[in-house]
């Protein structure tokens, strides 16, 4: 084989392995590739409710226009082979953001017990960033530190970004906003069929009378 044919074969392989080899970095970059996952939730708790509830809150409000994901941070382990990144959200984030930057181009929140950090389109202009900074202003996830602490702060954080871009979160992992659709379902069966029940005693009475 001639050394330009071995060349070109190297690089073939390295930009069809390019991908995978950054995703590996990290445990968030790989749960966080499909475009239907929206949470990466910290390998130190295992209540799937948390990940559930901050997951409806992300797709809500990027269905609402502002697409985000968001990746809870709770220990060095969580970070995989770039633990050095702890305990510094925003440099992280900026980090994830290059290794998802194959697959997801929009806007990423990480949240680490000592802070928040944002990338992406949202921040990517003065104007954007300026108001990202006030949104999150406050929100401070060293009040409780602990998985359903730290998923509390992203919630809320999610929800003010949504808000700065004036976007609506809907109910998301707030939740008890609305009836349940199964409930408002069964509702108007049971409206229909004392309806029902009218009509026909009221036909039943105009019989009796003839």
């Amino acid at each position: 084989m001639s050394v330009l044919r071995r060349a070109l074969l190297g690089l073939l392989l390295a930009l069809t392995l390019a991908p995978a080899a950054l995703a590996d970095g990290d445990p968030a970059s790989d749960v966080l590739q499909p475009e239907s996952v929206r949470v990466y939730m910290t390998n130190g708790t295992k209540d799937a409710k948390l990940e559930q509830g901050l997951q409806k809150t992300a797709q809500s409000i990027s269905d609402a226009g502002l697409p985000i994901k968001v990746a809870v941070i709770g220990n060095k382990t969580d970070l995989g082979a770039v633990p050095q990144l702890w305990a510094k959200p925003a440099i992280y984030a900026k980090f994830l953001g290059a290794e998802l930057r194959f697959v997801y181009h929009d806007t990423l929140l990480v949240v680490m017990p000592q802070g928040l950090g944002v990338s992406g389109p949202f921040v990517a202009k003065p104007n954007t960033d300026a108001r990202a900074v006030a949104a999150l202003a406050g929100i401070d996830p060293r009040t409780d530190t602990s998985p359903a602490g730290l998923t509390a702060t992203a919630d809320k954080a999610l929800r003010a970004l949504a808000k700065a871009d004036g976007k609506s979160a809907g109910g998301g992992s707030g939740g008890g906003g609305g009836l349940p659709l199964p409930l408002i379902a069964a509702g108007v069966m049971v409206l229909a069929g004392v309806g029902g029940g009218v009509l026909i005693l009221r036909g039943d009475k105009k019989t009796r009378r003839r």
